[in-house]
């Protein structure tokens, strides 16, 4: 059986591909790859996001919780969760398939 046949129409899966389909929501994991970050700082690594979407777009990973929200001594910071650490793998696949298109 095709993975298709198998996995398409089951509404996690769309849900999903909904989720990492995101322009930005892979972006952001790999920002938050290595390191706790500021508001401010993921907007500077993204270089090219508007407040407004980061903020939605953040807000939509705490929801599906693949990124946490704290404050730490008056600073919010933004960090990945074990579960949106799982992509990482699919953001370094990614990143390999892009490097073989130039």
């Amino acid at each position: 059986m095709t993975l298709c046949k198998e996995y398409c129409n089951e509404p996690e899966f769309k849900e999903t591909l909904r989720l990492i389909g995101d322009f930005w929501t892979l972006r952001i994991i790999a920002t938050l790859e290595s390191e706790d970050l500021r508001f401010c700082s993921i907007e500077r690594a993204l270089g090219d996001s508007n407040p407004a979407t980061l903020t939605a777009r953040l807000k939509k990973l705490e929801q599906h919780e693949l990124v946490a929200r704290r404050v730490d001594a008056g600073d919010t910071l933004y960090t990945l969760t074990p579960r949106g650490a799982k992509l990482l793998p699919i953001v370094e696949q990614m990143q390999a398939f892009a490097r073989t298109q130039s």
